[in-house]
């Protein structure tokens, strides 16, 4: 009998290019978990045209990204969210965000990071592999993460960064810039390139910068235009520029007043600009027109939608995924709806809530789209102006552990208010007490919202603490209440019991008991 080949052969007979075709529909977690299956599967999986055709497959989720900020006299620390294909969001699966780095850009799976006390972090959200990068030299001392914006041109296969220089003479929130600093990643040092006329930084830094086929893209000022915008294209390739002008638009609704707000977006990988009108008598309804640029050599528009909203806002730059429009309240919930049509009104009953971000502050939450990728960083570490980092930063690790620390401590003191909570409903259901208590339950040990949420877990607390004294004092006026009815209704032979056990204790003055003989004794037989 002819001996059954072993697994190791059997996986070695299957053809390559089938082997290829099935890691390639796997995610990333699984293929990384590959890697280490045998040495043909980590070549296949290294390789960069596995790579690419990995990425092309990839679809791109939402990623929220929460500024560092301060609320209720705490300061907390940035942090993002990544939602699933199923919209559920998770803070763990962007691992490489430090408490102080700022977002700039999101590009086939990797991050642009600025921290104004350190260099510019490139990373793979995926495989947590970082490089950090030299500043130019000439950079503002404010604002920085709105300056920078990071791309990807398929045409040379490079990746870029991008330094909006603002003018030396202008304050960096606002006025113009005519230099463009370019970074090319792998290379030694940054290269200036010149506009072709002043641009508005002022937009770039209100209304964001999205990279689409090789190409980025933002807004500048145009008096010309009733959008009163225009859109500048920086090709990556060969770094030249390009003004796009917008299309001419009837913004007459006497229901509304002309836009006041501006984006450029992306939708179904096609560069879109979005503008905002408000009611003339609700400044909360608005209406969101959103034009889509079909074709950039003939500069051809095509309305998107025309929706009207509620009293939301759409989180800019990228507030479309797909079928869906994501959108923030001022309390801090963010919510989803689905596109229905063109032209269509948000139905408030028919809003999904993804979660609750307070008490960060709407004004500093980001979104952007973000794919989970194999692209690798080891071919740009050789450069040198890379610093890889092989450990965190002693300071930041120190923050870290503090603000763990702290929320660790919250949430004791959250599971124990909440226990003492549970013990109050049950003493009032025993007494017949009505009481009103509503702290939640505190969060499950993995739940994606524990650090995202916990600056504003004190305030409860606090607030739940300081409601405790009316419902205790009801519980205390019911016990007394209780105990006397208790005692009401204790039987008299009871009573008389209990006087004349107490009554054996007090001594020898109680009249003494006459005892009955026993049934094996005659009275005789007794002695004195």
């Amino acid at each position: 009998m002819a001996m059954q080949p072993t697994k190791k052969k059997r996986l070695a007979s299957l053809p390559q290019d089938l082997i290829e075709l099935i890691l390639v529909r796997l995610p990333v977690s699984d293929l990384l978990r590959c890697c280490g299956v045998c040495k043909q599967w980590d070549g296949i999986i290294r390789d960069p045209q596995f790579t690419m055709a990995h990425l092309r497959r990839a679809r791109p989720r939402p990623l929220l990204f929460f500024q560092r900020g301060r609320a209720s006299g705490k300061s907390f620390p940035s942090e993002a969210v990544l939602f699933d294909e199923a919209w559920s969001p998770s803070t763990r699966d962007v691992p490489v965000i430090d408490p102080d780095d700022f977002l700039c850009a999101s590009c086939n799976g990797l991050v642009c990071l600025y921290s104004s006390n350190s260099t510019i972090k490139i990373a793979n959200l995926a495989t947590g592999e970082s490089m950090h990068l030299a500043k130019p030299v000439k950079y503002a001392t404010e604002y920085q993460s709105s300056f920078y914006s990071f791309g990807f041109s398929p045409a040379t296969n490079e990746y870029k960064i991008v330094h909006f220089l603002p003018g030396q003479k202008l304050h960096p929130a606002g006025g113009s810039f005519s230099v463009i600093q370019v970074y090319t990643l792998g290379d030694d040092k940054w290269r200036d390139v010149r506009t072709l006329e002043v641009v508005s930084l002022y937009c770039v830094k209100q209304s964001g910068v999205v990279n689409v086929d090789g190409a980025m893209y933002w807004l500048t000022h145009d008096k010309e235009s009733n959008w009163r915008r225009a859109v500048i294209s920086f090709d990556l390739r060969d770094e030249c520029l390009e003004i796009i002008r917008l299309p001419k638009v009837d913004f007459a609704d006497p229901a509304f007043a002309n836009p006041f707000c501006y984006w450029i977006t992306e939708i179904d990988s096609k560069v879109s600009v979005a503008a905002v009108q408000a009611r003339r008598d609700s400044v909360l309804a608005r209406k969101l027109h959103i034009w889509t640029l079909d074709n950039k050599v003939e500069k051809s528009w095509t309305q998107k939608y025309s929706i009207e909203l509620p009293a939301l806002s759409v989180l800019g730059p990228h507030f479309i995924y797909e079928d869906k429009i994501i959108m923030h309240s001022r309390n801090g919930g963010i919510y989803c709806h689905e596109l229905t049509s063109q032209r269509f009104t948000i139905d408030d009953t028919k809003l999904v809530k993804l979660l609750d971000s307070s008490p960060r502050s709407y004004e500093n939450t980001q979104s952007y789209m973000c794919v989970k990728s194999l692209v690798r960083l080891d071919a740009y570490k050789k450069a040198g102006m890379v610093r890889t980092r092989k450990r965190k930063e002693g300071w930041k690790l120190k923050k870290w552990e503090a603000w763990e620390h702290d929320r660790s401590k919250i949430e004791e003191l959250w599971r124990s208010g909440h226990r003492i909570q549970q013990r109050m409903h049950e003493m009032a259901h025993v007494i017949g007490a009505a009481i009103s208590l509503n702290l939640p339950a505190p969060p499950d040990q993995d739940s994606p919202h524990r650090r995202l949420n916990w600056v504003r877990v004190t305030d409860m607390l606090e607030s739940h603490v300081d409601s405790l004294d009316a419902p205790w004092k009801v519980l205390v006026q019911a016990a007394d209440a209780f105990s006397s009815e208790t005692k009401k209704m204790i039987p008299a032979a009871d009573q008389a019991k209990q006087r004349n056990e107490e009554e054996s204790e007090a001594g020898p003055s109680r009249p003494k008991r006459k005892r009955k003989p026993s049934s094996r004794f005659d009275s005789s037989t007794w002695t004195t």
